[in-house]
């Protein structure tokens, strides 16, 4: 059967596609609170199963369990693709924002809403019916192994040891990674790479418990100590204060800059989205591009002390903390960049102030050259009638560093979900047209690279 054939069938089984989605929606697999997890293993290794791949969960300790599963081409020499994923969700809260259930996985005007939905249990179900399309319809047309762990929301924390313990199974020509498909205007996109990421929590404590606020003229603030250290960090330049921070940063090839340079970039949409008015330092054209896609970040993701909720209360906090991500790219190491952080406050006389290191992830990045590449932009072309965009890298994070740096695997993000599914959001959502046509472009993906000479 033909590719095109393949992609018809595709459309016929889509309405079993949205009832495997409703179903893995509906279970929950929270990692931050460690609930549903294990039971999303099992119902995802379950689905495999059912699909003709042959499934078993890998347990590291300390985790939840990973599912891995390969289904083969059934001829000699074929190469493979493997499909990361994570069946892991974020929180749902704030509950009362949400228009149904986060997990009753309702459909309404062609969209599925729920907790997971896009991020990313679609591209999941999505690949998992696909390759059984393919087994029924004569075979694929290479091999694919999948790795889908249950942790990816919050920092992929023993990914390193599965890839470590598990390399050689987890060899192949290319990885399809999670997320991925269509842009603002409903533009196939091609994401090459992910920023890197390093979490940490800064801790000020000056008290053993909370005093009376007339102290604040004899005993310290750790409010104060923390919002003072943290000055120290970035400058109203958006400069990351700390010495030696860009001596590593890669400078973007001609060929990455040419592709940037073509990215389209929708910035009132996204303004308006968001409902801010500029963008950083009124950044817009290439210097916004650039700083999204390869400019390292600082920024204060929470800020704790004292009492904040209704009405007044005079305390003095005995304690105050931060959190902080500072988004990495290709070639800073985080375990070096947490150290120089550590020398840059005990010089600046915030020795005091405990760093506690939460995630870390090196960035990756894949060249415009790989074979990869190429195929999922034809298939792009083919699925849906126009070019697709290349996005030399995500401005997000995530685990592809394993693939990419340590198993030297190149990787892509292809997939079925939109730009605007409010993903970590209350009510997101997928749209359906966009899950079966993404489908097909995986589909189409995979056929051309089994095609294609080694």
């Amino acid at each position: 059967m033909s590719v095109g054939e393949v992609c018809k069938e595709i459309e016929s089984r889509s309405p079993r596609f949205v009832e495997s989605l409703r179903k893995l929606v509906k279970q929950p697999s929270v990692s931050a609170k460690g609930t549903g997890l294990a039971e999303c293993a099992d119902l995802v290794k379950e689905m495999m199963a059912e699909a003709g791949i042959e499934a078993e969960l890998i347990g590291v300790e300390g985790a939840p369990p990973f599912v891995y599963g390969e289904a083969l081409a059934g001829k000699p020499g074929a190469r493979t693709i493997i499909f990361y994923n994570h069946y892991d969700v974020q929180p749902p809260e704030p509950l009362e924002l949400w228009s149904s259930d986060p997990f009753a996985a309702e459909v309404r005007g062609g969209k599925m809403f729920g907790r997971g939905v896009s991020d990313n249990k679609a591209d999941i179900v999505s690949r998992i019916n696909l390759v059984k399309v393919f087994l029924d319809s004569g075979g694929l047309p290479c091999n694919v192994k999948f790795v889908i762990e249950g942790e990816e929301e919050i920092g992929s924390p023993h990914m390193p040891a599965l890839v470590e313990r598990h390399a050689e199974r987890l060899k192949a020509d290319a990885c399809i990674w999670e997320s991925g498909g269509l842009d603002e205007k409903d533009r196939p996109e091609i994401t090459l790479g992910m920023k890197g990421i390093l979490y940490v929590e800064l801790l000020s404590r000056v008290a053993n418990r909370d005093a009376h606020s007339s102290l604040g003229a004899a005993v310290a603030n750790p409010a104060w100590r923390l919002v003072w250290a943290l000055s120290k960090i970035k400058g109203e330049d958006e400069r990351i204060l700390v010495p030696g921070w860009y001596e590593d940063v890669r400078p973007f090839t001609e060929k990455e800059l040419e592709a940037l340079e073509k990215m389209p970039m929708e910035e009132e949409l996204i303004k308006a989205d968001l409902g801010v008015e500029e963008f950083l330092l009124g950044a817009s054209g290439m210097e916004l591009k650039r700083a999204l896609v390869g400019g390292p970040t600082a920024t204060i993701c929470g800020f704790q002390s004292g009492y904040a909720g209704p009405g007044s209360k005079t305390v003095l906090p005995s304690t105050a903390s931060a959190k902080l991500d500072f988004r990495l790219v290709p070639d800073q190491k985080p375990g070096k960049l947490l150290k120089a952080l550590e020398s840059h406050l005990a010089h600046q006389g915030f020795g005091d102030i405990k760093i506690v290191p939460l995630s870390q992830e090196e960035a990756s990045r894949t060249s415009l050259d790989e074979e990869i590449v190429h195929c999922a932009s034809e298939a792009a072309s083919r699925t849906y009638g126009r070019d697709a965009v290349i996005k030399v890298s995500s401005a997000g994070s995530g685990p592809m560093y394993l693939f990419t740096n340590r198993l030297k695997i190149p990787s892509v993000c292809v997939g079925c979900t939109h730009a605007f599914e409010n993903a970590h959001a209350p009510d997101e959502n997928l749209r359906l047209d966009v899950f079966i046509k993404g489908t097909e472009w995986v589909a189409r993906t995979l056929d051309l690279f089994g095609k294609r000479d080694p």
